[in-house]
């Protein structure tokens, strides 16, 4: 054990584990407690946020976590609730980020103020150290991924109280901004839509890109099924398909960004020339005092978003260069889901990261006008799959 750390051996295992009575130093599973966490992860998966969540617990009649440790004799720094079985929605939220359910061992994640101040703050999570596989996992990788992918997005209910299924999951092509939902009572499902967030906050900021839900449900099944059944009847060349696109768009990423960055310190260092001979245009009075104040904030203020502009590239480029495709995982999903002829927030949580959707365009020659969507998988990223014609070509 590192010195200092927090490890397994001197704190409480969260909720779902227990000491081994034989090795203080390992965690086992709470037969009883692992069942309510992987339905709290399940319940996330399948469109739940924490609120609904800890709603379905307390309907249950499920002890809280102090409850549930109270209960076998572990006593526990939480105070007794004013309300027996009350699970507060920071409870659920808290059990769906933890690394531990993996079967990893987290460390650093606090540490006290000074040692006069006994009182913890809690450490950035690039300081945490982790174990892998220190004790049996109580949740697999790919739930986990795709719980933290869903927290993230930070779904929305309606009025009524519902949760769309393509809540959070649809982002504007052009701008990069989310697609609103657009609903109201009475309205049939065929009426609801989105349209892009920017469009509607900002006058002129973007166009609507509106798209009907019921059009990206249908496209989306559709690239499902094929996506699917594609990858289990041919699935050594789906591999192979998946590596080739994916290493060629990110070349394409990495040529744009290596340029962008170049172009970026370029202007950097030609802003610095500009700067040193605006101080010396004012030292020698070819400028005023209150104009060179004025140019200089922003020459300094374009160089200050040049320099955070690169570090952003440059960081991107260091990390595009090492990263893996984990067709593995995705394949995964496909054996586990074999037959999909409906979606559901699970479905789609499981196999889409995010849907960009395309400013529709008119078809020459007619009135209608094509509505294009890109879908990008999890762990593959947004892939062209062979139609039947080319399949049997």
């Amino acid at each position: 054990m590192i010195p200092g750390s927090h490890h397994s051996a001197c704190t409480n295992p969260p909720y779902g584990y227990l000491k081994d009575p034989k090795d203080k130093n390992h965690w086992i599973i709470d037969e009883d407690a692992a069942p309510v966490v992987r339905d709290i992860f399940k319940m996330c998966v399948a469109g739940k946020g924490p609120s609904q969540i800890s709603k379905e617990l307390m309907r249950r009649g499920i002890p809280t976590p102090s409850e549930h440790f109270r209960s076998i004799g572990i006593s526990t720094p939480a105070k007794e609730p004013e309300q027996p079985g009350f699970w507060q929605q920071r409870t659920v939220a808290d059990i769906l980020i933890k690394q531990e359910y993996l079967g990893h061992t987290v460390n650093f994640k606090t540490r006290k103020k000074s040692f006069k101040c006994k009182k913890k703050v809690w450490n950035d999570p690039s300081e945490w150290q982790i174990f892998e596989n220190t004790h049996e996992a109580i949740i697999d990788q790919e739930t986990f991924d795709i719980v933290q992918r869903i927290r993230d997005a930070r779904r929305r209910l309606t009025p009524t109280g519902e949760m769309p299924i393509l809540s959070g999951m649809l982002f504007c092509a052009d701008c990069g901004d989310k697609l609103y939902q657009v609903r109201a009572r009475g309205w049939t499902h065929e009426q609801e839509h989105f349209v892009c967030a920017t469009y509607r906050k900002i006058k002129g900021g973007c166009t609507s890109h509106q798209i009907h839900n019921v059009q990206v449900e249908k496209i989306l099944l559709r690239e499902l099924r094929h996506i699917t059944a594609y990858a289990r009847e041919h699935e050594a060349d789906f591999v192979q398909l998946v590596t080739r696109q994916s290493e060629k768009e990110l070349n394409r990423q990495l040529r744009a960004s290596n340029r962008e960055l170049t172009q970026a310190e370029a202007r950097i260092e030609k802003l610095d020339v500009i700067m040193q001979r605006l101080y010396e245009d004012n030292v020698e009075g070819k400028i005023s005092d209150e104009r060179y104040a004025r140019m200089s904030a922003s020459y300094e203020a374009e160089q200050k978003q040049l320099k955070a502009r690169k570090a952003e590239l440059t960081e991107f480029i260091d990390t595009a260069k090492e990263q893996r495709l984990n067709t593995d995982s995705f394949l995964g999903m496909v054996h586990k889901y074999t037959d999909i002829t409906e979606l559901s927030a699970e479905i789609i949580r499981s196999f889409v990261e995010r849907i960009e959707v395309l400013q529709p365009e008119k078809v020459p020659g007619t009135r209608t006008k094509k509505q294009t969507i890109v879908i990008y998988w999890n762990y593959i990223g947004a892939v062209e799959i062979p139609d039947k014609q080319e399949e049997t070509a």
